[in-house]
């Protein structure tokens, strides 16, 4: 039936076009929830990207650091050996 004809009082056509509305309103909010969704999971893949890559670069830093401690060990020993002997 026509929602537009005699047969349905105006009270139900009322309800019925206000119902496609808000169909209509349900669709579009959804398509731009999915929409920011899709947007979100992008950035997270990103932040994700260069949450690995400041790890990698930590873990570098950190495998320097121990480096540079031993190497700093090794010489303080040379330095108190050196000293130990000049007195």
């Amino acid at each position: 039936m026509n929602i537009h004809s005699d047969a349905y009082p105006e009270p139900i056509a009322r309800l019925q076009n206000e119902n496609k509305y808000l169909k209509e309103e349900l669709r579009e909010e959804k398509e731009k929830l999915e929409n920011i969704i899709k947007t979100l999971n992008k950035e997270i893949e990103k932040l994700k990207n260069k949450n690995t890559t400041l790890n990698n670069a930590l873990t570098d830093v950190k495998v320097q650091n121990k480096s540079l401690s031993s190497q700093t060990e090794k010489c303080e020993k040379i330095i108190k050996e050196r000293f130990y002997y000049t007195i």
